[in-house]
């Protein structure tokens, strides 16, 4: 998202600085302010403070406004930024401590020494020129498709988890010949539901919360081999017990249990290929 904001900074900038100046009025009152957040949708807050750097103003939410900070030193803030020749400043995007969203600082001085403040959500102004995706109906139905299905997964998750350890509860309760079995279980069903959470957080990451945006090189490799890590963990307690039932009861049906070791290793062997493919190629970008 920040290579995005950058490659495409001056557009950005211009847009917010044409939008915020489009208004000379320096007095603000209610009306002024709704016509701002009116204007902009990527507007979170704005405020004024005087030339020695006191909040005069609350600040101004887009659907309240907070009187906490009526009054509060904002000196530190004039210190550190400069002013263009039309007294117009914009700071480089940061991560906004209260919310913990990326935004830019908009200021832009009046004649009489006021200093009135926009705080921007970037990922909303992206939005809105079109940067990334649009809330076009299938991007919004592409959205809702992903967050049922990947909340599904997450739910599918926490029984698998709940399962694994109700499993391993009864191994301690019903001590005896069954207790190797459940304890085998409760570790499968808890691995199962680590690499079906990995799967769901991923999907919820990159297609939900932070959709069409710019995310790490390789992110869908190291995914595919966690998730492949955990299943192969399930499947190899899986064969150990195999072996163990068949050791007891009968061993001519070992050739079952030979079968499921052969397709654990095709997965280690094709999971060694994959991390392989997938290193040279982030080789071969850098």
């Amino acid at each position: 998202m920040m290579q995005i904001y950058r490659d495409n900074r001056d557009a950005v900038e211009g847009f917010l600085l044409t939008t915020i100046t489009e208004n000379p009025r320096q007095e603000f009152d209610d009306l002024q302010v709704r016509n701002f957040f009116k204007r902009l949708p990527c507007l979170s807050d704005m405020y004024l403070i005087n030339a020695k750097g006191e909040q005069i103003t609350p600040t101004w939410h887009r659907n309240h406004h907070d009187m906490s900070l009526k009054g509060s030193d904002r000196a530190y803030f004039i210190n550190r930024i400069q002013f263009n020749e039309k007294g117009n400043y914009i700071s480089n995007p940061y991560i906004c401590a209260n919310s913990g969203k990326p935004k830019v600082s908009v200021a832009r001085k009046y004649p009489d020494g006021k200093i009135a403040v926009f705080d921007i959500d970037v990922v909303a102004v992206l939005s809105k020129m079109h940067l990334i995706d649009s809330n076009r109906l299938i991007s919004k139905l592409s959205l809702g498709v992903y967050a049922l299905l990947g909340g599904g997964l997450v739910l599918l998750a926490l029984f698998l988890g709940v399962y694994g350890l109700v499993g391993f509860v009864k191994a301690l309760i019903t001590f005896g010949d069954e207790t190797l079995q459940h304890v085998f279980k409760s570790i499968i069903g808890i691995t199962l539901a680590i690499a079906i959470y990995d799967l769901s957080k991923t999907i919820l990451e990159q297609e939900v919360f932070y959709r069409s945006l710019t995310v790490e090189e390789g992110t869908e490799y190291k995914t595919l081999t966690k998730f492949l890590t955990s299943i192969i963990i399930a499947l190899s307690i899986e064969s150990l017990m195999v072996v163990f039932k068949v050791a007891i009861d009968d061993i001519r049906n070992m050739n079952y249990a030979f079968y499921l070791i052969s397709g654990v290793g095709i997965l280690i062997v094709s999971m060694a290929v994959l991390n392989y493919v997938g290193r040279k190629k982030h080789e071969v970008h850098e």
